[in-house]
């Protein structure tokens, strides 16, 4: 028995099964030369025709995936057919001209900082693939149809391509040389419920078609070629996840309310339309967080315009229905950035040029996003959410890009709800400290404890030598969290949390305490945050809460949550 290591699995879970190795052909030769300026003219023409193929069968997968529709915007991307055109005219085959100007074009992707954008570089590479067979006049034969049952995927990479000839019901797991959390194929596993495990570097080459594997993704280890023994031990493990799994399934789809009879919302926070759909199925009481950042990151040369946008946020609001829908406007800047952009560099990037700062900034840019999510507001209950918001001045402005946007798409005759609410992100201490003045004039609040936690304890949570001191449970940030709850309760205004604190089921009890009423958390925590508040009693948690902000110390306050977690559990 072999074991490799690797760091990076979509979920804690237990899968066994076969190996199933792809290993995708390279590019075939060239058929045509082009010496002439007639043959030029004929590459040209062939480019053109394979560009037009690509598309229509890009168009027609789009339902299957919203990543379709960003590989449908890179293959009409000037930036792609103008580079093509232009090593074509240099004499290039049509077939050399993608081959170079994919490799160009993914290549920059590849030494971007941003972990998201880095692995849309598979993207391009997956169009110009489509782009070359339309030009050889071949159809991408299906490398899974001959699956067997249990089947492990074992590759160097999988493409949005890849995954939509696949048959689902015969996976079970995936293994890729490189990719990270962020990668297409860890965002299908989770959407799919297949264990991913990604990053495996060149020991994937030691895994063989036929191979029996085990993939932990507990340990973070692959286990190739386990003796009858421990394949038996770990089908065990993997029977008792999944029955847990599904026990927290069937919690996902109760209403969440205390034993004494408080109701709580729990929502989910999700980055594009397969993850609303996917989320509503696991029994999400509303989308408390919608990134739109990621649909202008899937655009790897301009930002979507708000056609683009309008049909993303749409699609997604009739997939809620009368659910709330709460979508952030862009919120780029600080550890995420758009190559596009070419925004200049900053010494303190999370205090810099971001969010609702670029917004304000760039007019024609935030109008056109506001403009789509008013549209929208007309297939479902969407909401307006401003992130960085550190002033009531700030609010207003950005209040007042909407009012604009409203009387111009009422003078158009285009539809939209007129009594669209509009709120903030609480993630600044001058938001926090402000929180009863923004409360009079914002809708709802939501907490993003991510940043707040990090301005709050004036840690950078990308730095490993100050990350000791990101702690959500510290009393300044719970002290925060309490203030900003109580200035929405007395306003009578909504107030949410979307940070990774609401998904911690450790977190669940204290945040009932403190009286908050709507978790916006990860997909694959609804389930287990309903069935926790399901078991809690709101009086007993607001005993145990101000138990906790009394503490004067972290360590006494990591206790308190330790005792209580240990009670729960018993």
């Amino acid at each position: 028995m072999t074991r490799i290591r690797t760091n990076t699995a979509t979920t804690q879970g237990i899968v066994v099964g076969t190996a199933y190795v792809v290993r995708h052909p390279e590019p075939e030769g060239e058929p045509h030369v082009a010496d002439s300026a007639t043959d030029a003219l004929s590459e040209r023409t062939r480019f053109e025709r394979a560009l037009a193929r690509a598309a229509e069968q890009l168009g027609e997968l789009i339902g299957r995936s919203d990543v379709f529709s960003a590989h449908l915007a890179i293959a009409e991307d000037p930036m792609l057919r103008e580079s093509v055109e232009t090593k074509i005219e240099e004499g290039m085959t049509a077939e050399r001209a993608v081959e170079s100007s994919c490799a160009e074009i993914s290549g920059m992707m590849e030494q971007l900082e941003d972990e998201y954008l880095r692995e849309r570089a598979t993207d391009v590479r997956d169009v110009c693939t489509r782009i070359r067979q339309a030009l050889r006049g071949t159809e991408a034969a299906n490398p899974f149809a001959n699956l067997g049952p249990e089947a492990i995927v074992v590759a160097d990479e999988l493409t949005p391509s890849d995954t939509a000839m696949m048959d689902f019901s015969r996976i079970v797991g995936f293994v890729t040389r490189g990719g990270s959390t962020t990668s297409h194929v860890c965002i299908i596993a989770r959407n799919q419920c297949v264990l991913a495990m990604v990053g495996v570097g060149d020991d994937i080459a030691r895994i063989e078609t036929g191979d029996r594997l085990i993939l932990d993704g507990i340990r973070g280890e692959i286990l190739i070629d386990p003796d009858p023994a421990t394949e038996e031990h770990y089908r065990r493990r993997a029977r008792e996840i999944e029955t847990e799994r599904l026990r927290l399934m069937d919690f996902g789809r109760l209403r969440a309310v205390t034993t004494d009879g408080r109701p709580v919302a729990v929502f989910a926070n999700v980055a594009n339309t397969d993850e609303v759909r996917t989320a509503i199925d696991a029994g999400a009481d509303g989308i408390g967080l919608y990134r739109s950042e990621f649909l202008y990151m899937l655009h790897p040369d301009d930002y979507p315009d708000e056609q683009t946008q309008f049909e993303a946020y749409r699609a997604a609001a009739e997939l809620c229905g009368e659910r709330s829908l709460i979508i952030r406007t862009l919120d780029i800047g600080g550890d995420k950035a758009l190559p596009y952009m070419h925004a200049p560099r900053e010494e303190n990037p999370f205090l810099g040029w971001r969010a609702v700062r670029i917004s304000l900034s760039m007019p024609e840019l935030f109008e056109a996003q506001i403009r789509a999510l008013l549209r929208a507001s007309a297939y479902g209950n969407v909401k307006i959410m401003f992130p960085m918001i550190t002033s009531l001045d700030e609010f207003r402005r950005a209040r007042e890009v909407v009012e604009r946007c409203k009387a111009a798409l009422g003078r158009e005759g285009i539809a939209f709800n007129p009594a669209i609410e509009t709120g903030i992100m609480v993630e600044t201490p001058a938001a926090v400290l402000t929180a009863d003045l923004l409360a009079a004039e914002a809708d709802f609040f939501s907490i993003g404890t991510n940043d707040l936690t990090q301005y709050v304890m004036a840690a950078d949570r990308t730095n490993p030598r100050v990350s000791h001191l990101y702690d959500t449970f510290n009393l300044s940030v719970l002290r925060s969290i309490r203030s900003v709850i109580d200035a929405g309760a007395e306003a009578g205004r909504e107030v949410g949390m979307c940070g990774e604190f609401a998904s911690d089921p450790l977190g669940t009890r204290l945040l009932l305490g403190l009286g908050l009423q709507e978790f916006s958390v990860n997909i694959g925590v609804i389930g287990s945050i309903k069935a926790c508040i399901l078991r809690q009693s709101y009086a007993a948690c607001r005993e145990f809460a101000a138990r906790v902000l009394e503490a004067a110390t972290e360590e006494r306050i990591h206790a308190l949550i330790a005792e209580e977690d240990r009670e729960g559990t018993e």
